[in-house]
């Protein structure tokens, strides 16, 4: 699915490839469209053929020797920046990082958020107590029932709930074959796009560790090692189908991942029911978001936030020794002022010094009842 670590590229390319055909006198916003629109897609797909690459010379390989400790830190992070994401879906703020968190104080946004938050909870805690991979679905589903149980019992309309920012406001869009209206190849300034390459570089090397770290994740989840070229290549012809369709970057959604493994589920057919029910979702010829409340998808981020925090930052407690907590702790924070790829590289050189000072990170070997594996090395 999309993944933000590319996107993050992409928007910034958007950016500068407007700036630079704005620049050169295009003032045509068919062509500024195209040109860019293309060119993401030309760029996605050339990620695509570098993962690939990346993987067929076995380069990958060496993300195995990142330590568990740093794993765990980001992951207890993911968890964080997932409860973050579906605090600020509820309130309807924009928050990107804990100096913003005020927005969340105002009376308005925590009336929003009350409801997603209790909903995580409920969900959190019901999964946890009753392992059955019906238990999931049963309690989103009684959440849509609650919502417009109330909605009934109050008289408010869906258009009302709209207005009040129980549901977010949608515009309409096109059609789903009108996708493709404006990829053309005709308008493009094909000039302009040598001038990403610096970009595209970076972009290729930050997909590479995300994707990585997803991968890593998944792998302590399973309790067995994964092929990392493997999965990076899978990734790779993923993009380039991607690409080539007029889509944008996308990797593996590893939180879903672990949430399947944990449910009980192991077969492949989760997979085709999910491209499935986006594909119905896509040609519908209406907008299915409008009628599903926000505190809907913010209770399933703020379950995957507790989950995550949960586990990697109090249960791991018990699992691992007090130097390697302190890593996971360290690289936690780490992460929060560094962002993803300079917070892992700050935690592995935390990781190299507490070593080097002679505590014991958890480099031994353990056993395949454990839960959380020592190091990847």
């Amino acid at each position: 699915q999309v993944q933000d670590a590319g996107l993050i590229f992409l928007s910034a390319m958007a950016r500068d490839i407007v700036l630079r055909c704005q620049a050169l006198g295009v003032t045509d916003d068919a062509s500024i469209l195209a040109t860019t629109t293309i060119g993401l897609s030309l760029f996605t797909a050339i990620l695509g053929a570098a993962l690939i690459g990346i993987g067929k010379y076995k380069l990958a390989s060496y993300c195995q020797l990142l330590p568990s400790a740093v794993v765990g830190g980001y992951l207890a992070y993911i968890g964080f920046f997932c409860g973050q994401a579906g605090l600020a879906l509820m309130a309807m703020v924009d928050v990107t990082g804990l100096s913003q968190w005020y927005k969340f104080l105002d009376p308005d946004a925590l009336k929003l958020m009350a409801p997603g938050v209790l909903g995580g909870c409920v969900i959190y805690f019901s999964v946890r107590t009753f392992r059955h991979m019906a238990v999931l679905p049963s309690t989103i589903a009684m959440l849509m029932v609650v919502f417009y149980l109330t909605l009934w019992a109050t008289g408010m309309s869906v258009e009302e709930a709209t207005q009040l920012g129980w549901i977010n406001p949608t515009v309409e869009s096109p059609s789903w074959y009108h996708t493709w209206d404006f990829l053309q190849f005709d308008k493009v300034v094909w000039r302009v796009l040598p001038s990403q390459i610096f970009t595209i570089v970076a972009m290729i090397s930050v997909v590479a560790l995300s994707s990585s770290l997803d991968i890593a994740a998944i792998e302590i989840e399973m309790k067995r090692p994964l092929d990392y070229n493997h999965e990076l290549t899978t990734v790779g012809f993923s993009n380039i189908v991607s690409g080539l369709t007029g889509g944008y970057t996308g990797s593996y959604i590893f939180s879903q991942t672990i949430f399947s493994l944990r449910m009980g589920i192991r077969s492949r057919s989760m997979g085709y029911v999910i491209a499935a029910v986006s594909l119905v979702t896509v040609v519908l010829p209406f907008n299915v978001l409008a009628y599903i409340p926000n505190f809907f998808f913010g209770s399933l981020l703020m379950m995957i936030c507790l989950d995550l925090m949960f586990e990697w930052l109090i249960d791991v407690r018990e699992k691992v020794t007090p130097a390697e907590y302190l890593v996971m702790l360290l690289t936690f924070c780490l992460l929060q002022v560094l962002g993803v790829e300079f917070g892992i590289l700050a935690g592995i050189c935390v990781y190299v010094v507490v070593d080097r000072l002679g505590f014991d990170v958890g480099k031994k070997d353990t056993t395949e009842d454990d839960d959380v594996m020592g190091c990847y090395e």
